[in-house]
């Protein structure tokens, strides 16, 4: 790979990096200064994030409708400015309600930048190896969490939350120079190009090896069963995914070192990385339905280690492990969409999918705040996150159960 898609891939792994990475996955590190700073509880600072994600998440519904050839570039600049400036502004407040304010702003501009607009270009992009491209541009939203968290943590003791913000608000700049830099479109067409891989999709449909249906997105019924079971997967996928950001706060409450809860997040957001890779890589290989089987059990089991072992060892162990959730959370909904509904209506059921995500993930970022305000325990949250993905497993299976039915049934052309 070289050239126009090279570039196209460092702008979207860029993207990924602030919109998701530092925006949200590097926040759990500020919870504790800040809350102890304006004398307030956790779930109240964690309110900041869920804030970001749930505006970010109702403007990435509309980037369909909003991105043009015409306006891509203006509109990466835009948020650029909205993300950095409101993360810049946080280190001047002195009360939550400054914070909550700038969490909108904050969040317009993630929305603008994230899965959204990055699987857009990625599918207009790349037919071949889409799996693994995928999940490698997603996989730099972990990228943040496990190289900056530290960084972030040691200014923190250091020079204080505020100072670190400032540090935060030049990363965001830095991973969106790319795509402000770099000449790509959001088509390829439209730089004179065919989507990489081309070809070979071309010759695959030429021997009737490609699935489609027939049916136009207008015909798309939002309250079939398929599409309320995978909103149940991604929403219960999403609530798991919440949890990770209390690693610091979870690890000295059961008696550790804030340097081991913060190494623990590092562990986990590493994992998150190698875990997005792994799935991309097993999708085009064993197929979704495996790769996305595979991923939950392995964060099962790291929910049970952090629920009943505690030593140094298996708290990084289980860190690790429960990164999982962040493979299914990010590249397994894009993947999940295409392979239950199809290319086809994928425009129309992601940036759904997304936006009742973001919702449930936002939420459930102050719940898990809360919940240990109110029991003095993480412990509860681990529950929670057990239980949600037993639910995920059963919606997944019976929505994959359904679709193999439509495939027999020949709703699939």
């Amino acid at each position: 790979m070289k050239g126009k898609y090279l570039s196209v891939l460092i702008a979207m792994c860029g993207l990924a990096a602030s919109s998701v990475g530092v925006m949200v996955n590097a926040a759990g590190v500020f919870y504790a200064p800040i809350a102890e700073s304006l004398g307030t509880g956790r779930g109240n600072i964690a309110m900041m994030i869920t804030i970001c994600s749930i505006v970010a998440s109702m403007v990435a519904m509309v980037v369909p409708k909003l991105i043009r050839e015409t306006n891509l570039k203006l509109i990466i600049i835009v948020a650029t400015v909205l993300m950095a400036g409101s993360t810049l502004l946080y280190s001047l407040c002195n009360s939550l309600w400054q914070l909550y304010l700038l969490s909108i702003i904050r969040g317009f501009g993630g929305g603008l930048i994230n899965f959204v607009l990055i699987t857009m270009i990625l599918n207009q992009w790349f037919f071949a190896k889409h799996g693994v491209i995928t999940s490698i541009a997603m996989a730099f939203s972990g990228v943040p969490g496990v190289v900056l968290s530290p960084i972030y943590t040691s200014i923190i003791n250091s020079s204080g939350w505020r100072t670190a913000y400032v540090a935060v608000a030049a990363s965001m700049v830095l991973f969106n120079l790319p795509a402000i830099l770099l000449k790509f479109s959001l088509r390829p067409q439209t730089s004179g190009l065919q989507p990489y891989g081309y070809e070979e999709f071309q010759k695959l449909r030429e021997e009737g090896n490609v699935l489609h249906d027939d049916r136009s997105s207008a015909g798309f019924s939002f309250a079939n069963p398929k599409f309320i079971l995978a909103m149940i997967v991604t929403i219960m996928i999403s609530i798991v995914a919440a949890v990770p950001q209390h690693f610091p706060g979870y690890a000295t409450s059961i008696g550790h070192s804030a340097e081991v809860g913060a190494l623990m997040l590092s562990v986990s957001m590493a994992f998150n990385i190698l875990s997005k890779l792994g799935l991309g890589i097993l999708s085009d290989k064993v197929g979704v339905y495996k790769s996305v089987m595979i991923m939950v059990c392995v964060n099962i089991v790291g929910i049970l280690f952090l629920l009943f072992i505690n030593t140094e060892f298996t708290l990084y162990a289980g860190a690790g492990m429960f990164a999982f959730a962040f493979a299914v959370g990010a590249v397994g909904c894009a993947m999940i969409t295409g392979h239950l509904f199809g290319m086809e209506y994928y425009s129309t059921v992601y940036p759904v999918l997304s936006f009742v995500g973001g919702i449930a993930n936002a939420l459930a970022a102050t719940l898990v705040g809360s919940l240990y305000d109110v029991t003095g325990t993480y412990r509860v949250n681990f529950w929670l996150a057990l239980g949600c993905q037993i639910i995920l497993l059963i919606a997944f299976n019976l929505a994959c159960l359904i679709r193999k039915k439509e495939r027999r049934s020949g709703i699939e052309i």
